[in-house]
């Protein structure tokens, strides 16, 4: 060994000293900062800060925002870290208008809550109100006076419950693009007349049926319409086979 390349412990103690300081603290500064960052958490977890001061809701058409905060049970006194997601998203879903909840929660007090509700298949007139008919079948209450549904058939004179059920049944179960075809649905009750509907389709035909069978046979409507002569109009019977009677003309009534 090069005895000219050996440092004599005297001079190395002074180092020696200088990086067990830097050691220490380093050590200190983090056991300080571990300690600040406890002392910070328990002041949050014990403080108003830790309540939630924000909530959003998205994706609510029927149901009120108001509605579905009450059946979150989340308000500005609720703790973030109480407020667990998927308890709260069963809450929500438990309202007869709500499809699915999603809730998410964002530091330090937020949370937001995204609704996806059934759609509205049908809207009973009663008493000059309408009242929404959900994709499940739910009834719901009357919706504001002066708002006039576009979006789904009316259905009116329906006094026999069993049969709202089975129009209701039957429009959840054929395809949107169908069921956005008709206007109006009119319950006639006729005693043993299996001929109790008439739909008034937006085309300017009507189709004659039967609540029992409305489901399966509306379905045949399209190919029904697809063989009709260009401009016809008249009334489609589904109850009992299905043919078309076309509309008389002017000229045929003064005959």
């Amino acid at each position: 060994m090069d005895r000219n390349k050996v440092i004599p412990l005297e001079d190395r103690l002074p180092q020696l000293k200088k990086e067990r300081k830097q050691k220490a603290n380093r050590r200190f500064a983090l056991y300080a900062t571990i300690f600040f960052l406890l002392i910070l958490a328990v002041v949050y977890f014990q403080s108003p800060l830790s309540r939630v001061s924000r909530i959003s809701v998205s994706g609510q058409q029927i149901v009120s925002r108001s509605e579905v905060l009450r059946a979150s049970g989340i308000s500005n006194k609720t703790h973030i870290w109480d407020v667990g997601s998927g308890n709260v998203e069963k809450q929500i879903e438990k309202l007869p208008s709500i499809q699915h909840a999603s809730v998410r929660k964002a530091f330090p007090n937020s949370v937001s809550i995204h609704i996806q509700e059934y759609g509205r298949k049908a809207y009973l007139l009663k008493n000059g109100t309408y009242f929404p008919i959900l994709q499940n079948g739910t009834l719901l209450g009357p919706l504001q006076k002066g708002f006039m549904p576009t979006d789904a058939p009316i259905l009116v004179n329906f006094t026999n419950p069993s049969a709202l059920k089975e129009v209701s049944e039957g429009l959840a179960a054929i395809p949107a693009s169908l069921v956005h075809g008709i206007s109006d649905i009119h319950y006639i009750n006729g005693g043993t007349d299996p001929d109790n509907l008439i739909l008034y389709m937006n085309d300017g035909n009507r189709v004659v049926a039967n609540s029992k069978t409305f489901g399966d046979n509306i379905k045949l409507y399209p190919e029904i319409l697809a063989n009709l002569p260009n401009g016809e109009h008249g009334t489609v019977h589904l109850s009992v086979g299905s043919y078309f009677v076309p509309d008389q003309s002017p000229k045929s009534n003064n005959h």
